[in-house]
């Protein structure tokens, strides 16, 4: 695969996994020279919780079916601590306590779960944690250090501190922070090419490490931590579009020219910024159709001129498919500008840059529901791939084929641009935004979900331009 030298310096792989840690200021050695981490548990959903009815938590993973038997379909799954809601008990075979009912009209065997006062909420579980912004780049790259001043730097946007052993960050594998700490000997090093999850950090006197689900550790200053984009999209319905004029956003690294004329031999009279936002007019100036007008581009009453082959990305109208309600919300993605909305009937409610498939690994086309949710989930590549990939718990992943989701991503920022294995890939804020709001219903507790034919999967559309697709809802 070719990468322009700006798409290479700009882009910074991985991501990783899960933490659950106390709510205070943890430093990572010299607060000034390293990386300082703030964790928060219960970081919710922005969403409410439906808290009515009895509290229950599950001591080991408890599986939630669409009939009180354990040979019905799997409706969803409770990871093992997690509370969860149960509005009544029912009989049922094959489990010693009764069956409770759950949210959404699920069966739970209740021998893996004891009542709780804990209140369940919407996984996953945040991590407060100072990233590299992605405009450090450069100088991360170059002294392994990045600004991690809080509190303006801090936010909850992933699950996981994500990271990976890459060039100078070797990576050394401790077996506890005890035997680092002890000046023991490294068992191993993280593997090249493989993108890690950690669950928490821990202060030793040699300086903090990061921590794995087995205990054990790594360095934090050893390890690639992964500069995390705060790129979210347009909500229509707070921003409305005005008439006449569709929303559009810069996606140049070095920076999106506004020409005084539509050419590209014209003057240039101003640079937006990698990713700004921008409103142009709904009709092109150009018979090729990829000049359109910024209005007062250029300043008050002074149109500007932008491209949409390499300049800017921007929304194309098209009518909804068939057999949807002017209700129902669904999703619409256009490969061609890299753009997704979320729409309910034939309007607009939020709209985002993504990265679809690159050359040699399309996305596929056409109308599909969503299968699946998942809070978060590990992706390989098939095992005879000349990609070979490994990515733990990619955060807030939606199926709407098999191996094909829309999910979150923190290993780029290249939104706007094709970029996956085919897969959606969407920056982590929007990636929430959007699992919080589509189906099948993801209740508090549940870590992943699965469609029915009581809870339906959002409709997608993929599509290239205006072009039509085929209606595979029913494949």
């Amino acid at each position: 695969m070719s990468i322009s030298p700006s798409y290479r310096r700009l882009i910074g792989l991985l991501f990783v996994g899960l933490a659950l840690v106390s709510g205070t200021w943890l430093f990572l050695g010299n607060p000034q020279e390293s990386h300082a981490i703030h964790t928060v548990a219960n970081a919710k959903s922005e969403l409410p919780l439906a808290p009515e009815g009895e509290r229950w938590q599950a001591t080991t993973t408890v599986l939630v079916r669409t009939q009180p038997t354990v040979n019905a379909d799997i409706r969803a799954i409770v990871p093992a601590g997690e509370p969860f809601i149960v509005h009544e008990t029912v009989g049922g075979p094959q489990c010693g306590e009764p069956w409770g009912v759950t949210e959404g009209g699920g069966y739970a065997c209740l021998d893996g779960a004891r009542k709780t006062e804990e209140v369940p909420f919407r996984l996953p579980r945040l991590v407060r944690f100072v990233h590299p912004d992605p405009r450090e780049w450069d100088s991360y790259m170059d002294t392994m250090r990045y600004d991690t001043t809080p509190p303006d730097k801090v936010d909850a946007m992933v699950p996981f501190i994500y990271a990976k052993r890459w060039g100078k960050w070797t990576g050394p594998n401790y077996e506890s922070a005890e035997s680092y700490g002890a000046g023991e000997q490294p068992l191993r090093r993280l593997s090249q090419g493989r993108k890690y999850h950690f669950i928490g950090s821990e202060y030793t006197e040699r300086g903090t490490v990061l921590t794995r689900s087995n205990g054990a550790v790594v360095p934090a200053d050893s390890v690639h931590i992964y500069p995390l984009t705060k790129f979210h999209g347009w909500d229509v319905r707070s921003e409305p579009i005005p008439k006449g004029f569709l929303p559009a956003w810069a996606i140049n690294y070095d920076g999106t020219p506004v020409h005084t004329e539509p050419s590209a031999s014209a003057p240039v009279g101003r640079t937006l910024d990698y990713h700004d936002p921008i409103l142009v007019e709904d009709e092109p100036v150009d018979r090729e159709g990829h000049w359109w007008i910024m209005p007062n581009g250029l300043g008050p009453g002074i149109p500007g001129y932008v491209n949409d082959e390499d300049g800017i990305r921007h929304w194309v109208p098209s009518p909804p498919p068939d057999g949807l309600s002017a209700a129902e919300s669904w999703l619409d993605v256009d490969l061609d500008q890299q753009v997704l909305a979320l729409r309910r009937g034939s309007t607009i409610e939020f709209t985002t840059l993504v990265s679809t498939g690159d050359r040699g690994t399309p996305t596929p086309r056409g109308i599909y529901r969503l299968r699946d949710k998942a809070a978060w989930s590990d992706m390989a590549s098939r095992p005879e791939s000349d990609d070979p990939y490994y990515v733990e718990k990619v955060p807030w992943v939606m199926h709407f084929k098999h191996r094909y989701a829309l999910h979150g991503t923190f290993w780029h920022w290249g939104f706007g641009h094709p970029a996956s294995h085919g897969c959606i890939n969407l920056s982590v804020r929007d990636a929430r935004w959007i699992y919080d709001r589509v189906t099948p219903v993801a209740y508090g507790g549940w870590h992943s979900v699965n469609a029915s034919a009581n809870d339906r999967g959002t409709t997608i559309r993929i599509r290239r331009g205006t072009n039509p697709v085929r209606d595979r809802r029913d494949g």
